[in-house]
């Protein structure tokens, strides 16, 4: 009896695994309304507001610029709701250059492509990811 059910046990936790890894999907980013074709892009991704608020990233990726049109693709994306955060690292020292009242001297964009006026939230930036292979557009300001 206890060898049947180490076995039933084992079957599955392989057949959740298998449906688990099938709802994992790829998410591809495009990144319009770059005024260099130079720098790399620097992308935050956010998978809950607790995380947002606590600047717990649930992924930093990165990709250089060579073209007016690049694009960053994340694997093993669950469905569900994130926020993105990107910047054109224009001269390479790793952060977001501002001017001395704050305001961003670097390119920058946001999930949704919003126009924010003061710190962005988890919710204003949220996109829901739901299918295989989605794509995601974020214009650069």
């Amino acid at each position: 009896m206890t060898k049947h059910l180490t076995r039933t046990t084992a079957i599955a936790c392989i057949l959740g695994a298998l449906s688990a890894s099938t709802m994992a999907q790829d998410l591809t980013i495009t990144f319009s309304g770059l005024a260099h074709q130079s720098g790399t892009l620097k992308l935050v991704a956010y998978d809950s507001a607790a995380g947002f608020l606590q600047q717990q990233a649930w992924r930093v990726a990165q990709q250089q610029v060579s073209d007016t049109h690049p694009e960053l693709t994340l694997h093993d994306v669950e469905p569900g709701q994130y926020s993105f955060m990107v910047y054109q690292d224009l001269n390479g020292d790793g952060r977001l250059n501002r001017n001395r009242f704050g305001l961003p001297t670097e390119p920058y964009g946001f999930s949704n492509n919003e126009l924010l006026a003061g710190i962005p939230q988890f919710p204003q930036l949220a996109v829901q990811i739901t299918h295989h292979n989605q794509n995601l557009e974020i214009r650069l300001r």
